[in-house]
């Protein structure tokens, strides 16, 4: 015989040969050290094992997210994305890791792009049952997951398209998305669909959930929907900068009237659009005094409505910062824009904007009579904020994540997603050196455009926390976490802001627009603050954290970069801080960090 001879190789099953191949690897992670008081770095330490005898330990595994129980800091999951893209359990705080079984199927791999570090591939939420420690729910993709084993082994459920999961103080489980309210009275084995009928509305009437809210009190269920046809498209959102439209002048009609008494609004929706209730458990549905696109929380058994309407959203941008719309304005018309005209939008907002977050570039609603009646909130206390924010952040990404990717670009940072290359206006070439536009009237010349901005990129035009997020590497400025009356967040340094500033400025002044960022830039040293609450919000302390602290291994130093917060984990007296970095040498760097106090 000789020795590779075709005719006896072809004796093996080649798929014999390649499951040997792809089975000879095999991982477990190793426990994590314990938490110090402090800071300290959360590395993944596993032992990968090949063709069944090679062993050996490595550190350099990557967390996409942490998952806390807010009511037993002990027990957490985890998801990986190296060694493997794979979740993990653990019961006793990361002293001992459990691979879960899970089926969800994931891309392998660290993906390159800046989408990244801000969109999860693998888990998007866990809820963990307050009675029972062992039950928990996994939300991801629209689909729902449920384990009864502490996180080690999941199922999925028949669910699709779910954008909120939600458990009453009776135990049962709500789960709201495309299809209406469904509803689970043995954790999530079995659901009843609850369909949505409004009065005066066919059978075929479309809509998209984006909030699902549990009136624990007055036994109600309340929806924030988004009726399939109320589309505010860039054409639509460029008259909100001139008010030549009707549904312009009545956003601008509406963010101006800061002074009026409670009153329903129902006269800016579209179709179903608005917040609606049950008050049988979905068996009826009616609306209530509010009628256009928002996200919906409630605190202190008052309900608040965040607008979400594109065309509201622009319009409170408009106001909020003149500089921006007069320069978009111009840049939609053709013009030159100059960028020393934007600097006072620019300038430093202070920590309580910044961690007001998504509800200080919107109007504020709120309703103390169930939803009947509705009044602008014109100061949120900083207490209120926090309160009000880390639901609304959750219904964001959500909603982001469910959504197909906008035409144009990607959706801004600063709501959830990474940053675009550079979505162009009219006639313009894209990156640091398009050319001027042609000229003509703003939505005309929109609708004729060839590579028109999509209608996020024209609101991060208006937005400066969205507008400098994308000189972030992408990554959101501010971000909250919370577990009970303890919070935990992130915000930029007045430094770090100025820095940004100054770049968004200079590429301005380059292209002759505003520019939406080069889409990665390396954050500088001192380029945030670590904040915690334990008074519900109202005081923040910072967190003591040493030149340099992170990058622990000094990868990051080597691609000349800085680490920035992507996500936070809270839990009782702990919390989880995930950082990253990017550039254009490869993957994103990824490390994760715990608090505990």
């Amino acid at each position: 015989m000789v020795f590779g001879d075709v005719r006896m190789m072809s004796r093996f099953p080649l798929t014999v040969v390649g499951l040997a191949l792809c089975g000879c690897a095999s991982y477990r992670v190793l426990p994590s050290p314990a938490p110090a008081t402090g800071l300290s770095p959360l590395p993944i330490r596993y032992q990968a094992t090949r063709l069944w005898v090679f062993r050996s330990v490595k550190e350099d595994g990557a967390v996409e997210r942490v998952f806390v129980d807010p009511h037993d800091s002990m027990r957490v999951v985890v998801t990986l994305l190296r060694p493997e893209a794979a979740a993990y359990a653990s019961s006793d705080g990361g002293a001992s890791w459990a691979r879960a079984s899970i089926p969800l199927d994931v891309p392998d791999g660290d993906d390159p792009t800046q989408a990244a570090l801000v969109r999860p591939r693998l888990l998007a939420e866990v809820l963990f049952d307050a009675r029972d420690g062992r039950r928990a729910w996994a939300r991801a993709r629209g689909r729902v997951f449920r384990t009864e084993d502490g996180g080690l082994t999941w199922a999925a459920t028949p669910l699709l398209g779910i954008v909120a999961l939600a458990q009453g103080v009776d135990g049962l489980l709500w789960a709201a998305g495309e299809g209406g309210l469904h509803v689970s009275d043995d954790g999530g084995r079995s659901w009843a669909h609850r369909p949505v009928h409004l009065p005066g509305t066919g059978a075929d009437t479309r809509f998209r959930v984006r909030s699902l809210v549990l009136d624990q009190r007055g036994g109600r269920i309340l929806l924030g929907v988004r009726d399939a046809r109320s589309d505010s498209g860039p054409v639509a959102i460029a008259t909100v900068l001139d008010g030549t439209s009707d549904a312009a002048q009545a956003a601008l009609a509406l963010v101006d009237a800061t002074d009026a008494p409670p009153r329903a609004l129902t006269a800016f929706g579209q179709g179903v659009t608005g917040v609606i209730e049950t008050r049988d458990g979905g068996a009826s549905w009616r609306r209530t005094g509010l009628a256009f696109d928002t996200w919906l929380a409630s605190e202190d058994g008052a309900l608040y409505a965040v607008a979400a309407d594109p065309m509201i959203e622009a319009a409170f941008l408009v106001r909020a910062h003149p500089e921006l719309a007069t320069a978009l304005a111009q840049q939609l018309h053709g013009l030159h824009v100059d960028a020393a005209s934007l600097r006072p939008a620019f300038l430093f907002p202070g920590r309580d904007r910044l961690l007001a977050g998504p509800l200080a570039a919107a109007p504020v609603f709120r309703s103390a009579d169930g939803g009947a009646t509705w009044v602008r909130v014109l100061s949120l206390e900083p207490a209120l904020a926090a309160s009000l924010r880390t639901p609304v952040d959750a219904q964001i990404s959500a909603w982001e994540e469910s959504s197909p990717p906008a035409r144009g670009g990607e959706r801004p940072a600063e709501h959830g997603a990474g940053a675009s290359a550079n979505p162009t206006g009219p006639g313009r070439h894209g990156g640091r050196g398009g050319g001027r536009g042609r000229r003509g009237a703003a939505p005309e010349a929109i609708r004729a455009a060839p590579r028109a901005p999509s209608a996020d990129a024209l609101q991060a035009y208006l937005d400066p926390l969205r507008l400098l997020a994308r000189f972030n590497s992408g990554l959101a400025l501010t971000g909250m976490a919370r577990a009970g009356a303890e919070f935990y967040a992130w915000a930029p340094t007045a430094t770090h802001w100025d820095r940004l500033a100054g770049a968004a400025l200079s590429a301005s002044d380059a292209e002759g627009e505003i520019s939406l960022g080069p889409a990665a830039t390396p954050a500088g040293p001192g380029a945030f603050t670590l904040l915690r609450s334990t008074d519900g919000g109202a005081s923040w302390a910072e967190v003591a954290q040493g030149p340099d602290a992170f990058d622990v291994a000094g990868g990051l130093r080597v691609r000349q970069g800085a680490p920035y917060p992507s996500w936070l984990a809270a839990g009782p007296r702990e919390a989880f801080i995930g950082l990253a970095a990017r550039d254009y040498t490869g993957p994103p760097w990824r490390e994760t960090w715990r608090d505990s106090f």
